[in-house]
């Protein structure tokens, strides 16, 4: 089976295609000329936010960076066929986003103890859902603190501040699926920001 392309790979053809230096897209995406060039080489794993940030800056879902790109009707992803990044705790596995016109991106998330999304709120379009599989963890949303635990669902309108985090003790698992109008591309790129690392895919 032929290995998917790393991110940095991924990242330096899209620039490329879309006739940007590095300087112009560490511009646009908020980040320094210095990471945009070491994430290209594989030297360094983008973290989950700066991931959104460059999806954004370039028009595309944060899956491309993970992701065949092949669009379908149908998609069935089998567990072991999962593309995932993980940094500092997170691990995070895309569960597909290759439906026509899809306008859902659903994630399986584990957290290690003590981990979060970062220390900057998120802000975007549509709404979220959270289905906590295993654990327990917070959201904060608005300046108020929501606890989920296993079993716990929540709703909620994603242009509310918001971040998510583990200050316990176990780990914690959670579906994360957000909801985008219109196939808008921001929220993805806006709600993974603050992981310094992102594995490639094999």
């Amino acid at each position: 089976m032929k290995a998917l392309m790393t991110v940095g790979e991924r990242l330096r053809i899209l620039r490329t295609e879309r006739n940007l230096s590095q300087r112009a897209l560490a511009q646009l995406a908020s980040i320094s000329t210095n990471s945009v060039s070491l994430i290209e080489r594989n030297e360094i794993s983008p973290s989950v936010a700066t991931l959104q940030n460059l999806a954004t800056a370039l028009h595309v879902r944060v899956s491309y960076f993970f992701e065949d790109e092949s669009e379908q009707s149908i998609l069935h992803v089998k567990a072991s066929q999962r593309a995932s990044v993980e940094s500092q705790g997170v691990h995070i596995e895309s569960t597909g986003s290759r439906i026509r016109s899809q306008e859902v991106e659903p994630f399986f998330v584990r957290l290690a103890p003590h981990t979060s999304s970062g220390e900057r709120q998120v802000i975007h379009a549509g709404h979220e859902v959270v289905y906590c599989l295993k654990g327990r963890m917070e959201y904060l949303i608005d300046g108020t603190n929501y606890q989920v635990e296993e079993g716990d669902f929540l709703l909620f309108e994603a242009g509310l501040p918001h971040l998510w985090r583990n200050p316990f003790d176990a780990p914690a698992e959670f579906i994360l699926i957000l909801q985008t109008p219109g196939a808008t591309l921001d929220p993805v790129k806006r709600h993974f920001v603050e992981y310094p690392s992102v594995t490639h895919i094999d």
